[in-house]
């Protein structure tokens, strides 16, 4: 798993095309530079399913996939940003996805009503991860969660 690309891809509806901005990757990491819209889900989710089945055999994919898009959709609906970075890095008991933004906006873990549509997806992360947070830095933040890895 090592190398770097761009890529163009077709968003659903055919006509809404979008570039990856960047894609790095070795055998502990893999960053993603992606335009901020809701179809940058599909290419983080495809980069957490192969970073996480090459560093845990697949075990924690299916687990990876959804908090990362949940992490995606927020900052695309949450900070107005043009761009959004997505990082997973394999620790030595953990693996960690990371969605970085420019907005200095912090998240915040809503209890949504029982019948709300929309406003579980801190707390799916909060749920499934073993930690999760978000990290300030000087022009933006990075949202996170780490998954542990199990003994073999």
């Amino acid at each position: 798993m090592s190398g770097s690309a761009t890529a163009r891809l077709v968003g659903p509806s055919g006509s809404e095309h979008f570039e990856v901005v960047s894609v790095q990757a070795d055998d502990v990491g893999c960053h993603m530079v992606l335009p901020c819209v809701p179809e940058a889900a599909s290419p983080a989710r495809q980069m957490v399913a192969s970073a996480f089945g090459a560093w845990s055999g697949g075990r924690l994919a299916d687990t990876g996939k959804l908090l990362v898009t949940e992490l995606v959709a927020n900052a695309v609906k949450h900070t107005g940003c043009r761009r959004i970075a997505v990082a997973a890095r394999r620790k030595p008991s953990s693996l960690w996805v990371g969605v970085g933004d420019s907005s200095g906006e912090l998240p915040v873990l809503m209890a949504p009503a029982r019948e709300a549509e929309s406003g579980y997806g801190l707390g799916l992360v909060a749920a499934f991860s073993q930690r999760w947070g978000v990290t300030c830095e000087p022009h933006g933040k990075w949202v996170w969660f780490e998954l542990r890895l199990e003994a073999s």
